[in-house]
């Protein structure tokens, strides 16, 4: 269903862009890729003068590599576009710090910790945690085959509580009725 129509005139001002590509491997790893875009329409100042419309002021790229667990194993990032070109791409190898965290409950802290306030770039760190649900759906076979263990996404989101009816139609082995 799409959104009602505004209630008055508007012309587009930014645009943030995020995509992101999951890729299985031939050794049995998953590559997560993203890439976060922001542009504006009218010229926008940055370092070195004025940013033409439409032009990325950000276009940071991310790729973790994550094994059968959802533990990142290896990371890989890039700033093609900052508004402080080299200062900005001087932060990339610092992600590598994400090698070890396992994408589950928690990796959103896990990243703040790591990066937050300056220990990071605001956009790159945007991109990792929203890059985290995708790691989720790329690997959904996987992480949920075995049957001994409760699904990762029960609980995680109001349509899958535990004592909801989805969960009683589609997992009823861990249906807990309300009350």
């Amino acid at each position: 269903m799409p959104l009602p129509p505004p209630d008055c005139e508007r012309q587009p001002s930014h645009q943030r862009s995020i995509t992101i590509t999951a890729y299985t491997r031939s050794d049995g790893l998953w590559d997560i890729e993203g890439h976060l875009t922001d542009a504006w329409t009218a010229p926008i100042p940055r370092a070195g003068g004025m940013l033409p419309p439409g032009e990325p002021m950000h276009s940071m790229r991310l790729r973790l590599t994550v094994d059968r667990t959802a533990t990142i194993v290896a990371v890989q990032a890039a700033t093609d576009a900052g508004p402080y070109d080299a200062a900005c791409s001087a932060i990339a190898p610092d992600y590598g710090q994400l090698v070890g965290v396992r994408v589950a409950r928690g990796y959103r802290d896990a990243i703040r910790r790591l990066f937050g306030r300056t220990a990071g770039c605001t956009h790159m760190s945007e991109l990792a945690g929203v890059m985290g649900s995708a790691v989720l759906q790329a690997m959904w076979e996987v992480l949920t085959q075995d049957a001994d263990q409760k699904p990762f996404s029960i609980d995680g989101c109001h349509a899958l509580k535990s004592d909801g009816p989805q969960v009683a139609k589609f997992f009823p082995r861990w249906y807990r009725p309300p009350g």
